[in-house]
């Protein structure tokens, strides 16, 4: 006897995989059973990765899940109360109100370790009773014509579906039933990254040091009491095989021998503490591509979220968060259009699909793009800073204006700001009312976005008359 179907398969136990679990489970009235999640990990471990900043936008969607797992989440992690902007020598340019981006107590940004992230995600799908099949890497999906969709894993194991969903990172396979092979390309920049168990000296918030004599930039925050998290980005020309997790002796003398080299091109001790007593330490290279603009594939049995949809650079902190507001999105589509909100059980139809599929990609595609163009530009601006003292000067400059101005600087707002609930309510009111033009598509997001960029470009024209009279008064005192 053949073994029976599965409704949904989630290929990817990460972030983003997790949340729709548990996200399905919550809204679409599926039981734990007709939900299975594959994870090519062989297990998920303590003290392991990196860390991340959650914003509002992707704790809006906690919450929604449940109350309760935003309130586990937040005590695994570790509220910023500020953001500021540094030299590498410690003098501070400018220091903005995270409470800027969200005014609500519980959306409040916090720093966290990726793996204590996963550990409250998975501990609250198995309280759910959903399973999580470890070492199972999905090598192919192929949609079957009794619209099935067939998922063989690496092991050569298979496994059919009415719903498959691609959360399965940037190297994802299931992404290749839907456009093909594509190849991610490599930024030019390299990244140090790890944690420390030292007391912050920085202050309980997010720090971005720039350095024009190491010719590199810095993000450091705290995850705890007594934890940092640093990561430290440097130029690179080509793709380094010996990218990954570092051993502990590794990671140990390739921080100390950076420090020294730090201390030496006159950086402040508070940036060098961490990197002297660092740990689980990883070193990568970032990977980027344009956002896909198909997202769904299989007749709308396929559907992708993530970085298997849009991988990120982490420069504005909207990774996760895209991923999340993914999972929001597209389970309440599917609640509204294949459960009539709620009213019937889950109905994973052609037709349903269709609704949930042109909707899907409406919404997420033009609000991804921007915020993920933000990011690269926001990288860039940054490496341009440890590249050239004028423009530091003026970068430096256009920072305090703006957080003067807007009390944080405006790139992240249209981020944090964002509430996936209405956008989609939004949208579907649209629909209903016959509005071809979609006025919950998207399209305010980069109007937000556009008119960001016309107040960067207004204050990019203060900062450079700033900067060229700061340049003419130092002129003027040394004759």
């Amino acid at each position: 006897m053949s073994e029976p179907e599965a409704t949904v398969l989630i290929a990817g136990a990460g972030i983003g995989g997790l949340c729709l679990a548990l996200a399905l489970r919550k809204h679409c009235g599926l039981a734990a059973g007709e939900i299975e999640v594959f994870e090519q990990s062989r297990s998920f471990n303590d003290n392991a990765g990196g860390a991340v900043g959650l914003y509002a936008n992707g704790l809006r969607v906690l919450r929604d899940i449940s109350p309760e797992l935003l309130a586990a989440v937040r005590k695994a992690g570790y509220p910023y109360e500020c953001r500021r902007w540094f030299r590498h020598d410690g003098t501070q340019v400018a220091c903005a109100r995270e409470s800027e981006l969200c005014d609500e107590p519980d959306l409040q940004s916090i720093g966290i370790r990726r793996w204590k992230l996963q550990k409250v995600l998975c501990d609250a799908a198995a309280d759910a009773g959903i399973v999580v099949s470890f070492k199972m890497r999905a090598e192919s999906v192929v949609k079957r014509a009794d619209d099935r969709v067939e998922v063989t894993f690496k092991d050569g194991s298979t496994r059919v579906a009415r719903l498959v969903f691609g959360a399965d990172g940037l190297k994802s396979k299931v992404r290749e039933a839907v456009v093909g092979q594509l190849a991610a390309d490599f930024t030019g920049v390299t990244c140090l990254m790890g944690a420390a168990h030292v007391p912050t000296r920085i202050g309980r918030g997010i720090s971005f040091p720039s350095s024009r004599t190491t010719k590199n930039h810095g993000c450091f925050y705290p995850t705890g009491d007594d934890e940092q998290i640093f990561q430290l980005y440097f130029p690179a020309k080509e793709v380094d095989d010996a990218w990954g997790t570092l051993t502990a002796e590794e990671g140990r003398l390739e921080c100390a021998q950076l420090a020294e080299r730090l201390r030496a091109d006159g950086w402040d001790e508070k940036f060098l503490v961490p990197l002297e007593n660092a740990e689980a330490v990883i070193r990568v290279g970032l990977f980027a591509r344009e956002p896909l603009d198909v997202w769904v594939g299989g007749g709308g049995r396929i559907i992708l979220l993530g970085d298997a949809a849009h991988p990120p650079v982490p420069y504005i902190g909207q990774g996760a968060m895209m991923a999340m507001e993914d999972v929001g999105v597209l389970t309440r589509l599917l609640k509204i259009y294949c459960c009539a909100d709620g009213a019937r059980p889950f109905d994973p139809s052609d037709h349903l699909l269709a609704r949930v599929s042109e909707a899907y990609q409406q919404l997420r595609i033009p609000r991804v793009t921007p915020v993920l163009r933000s990011s690269h530009q926001l990288g860039k601006t940054q490496q341009r800073r440890a590249e050239s003292w004028w423009y530091n000067l003026c970068r430096e400059w256009e920072i305090w204006l703006n957080v003067c101005r807007h009390g944080t600087l405006p790139i992240m707002k249209p981020g944090a700001a964002y509430d996936f609930r209405v956008h989609v309510d939004k949208y579907v009111h649209d629909k209903d009312k016959g509005d071809a033009s979609g006025g919950g598509n998207g399209d305010e997001v980069a109007v937000v976005d556009e008119g960001g960029g016309r107040a960067r470009a207004a204050v990019g024209l203060l900062t450079a008359a700033a900067a060229a009279a700061t340049v003419a008064l130092i002129v003027a005192r040394r004759r």
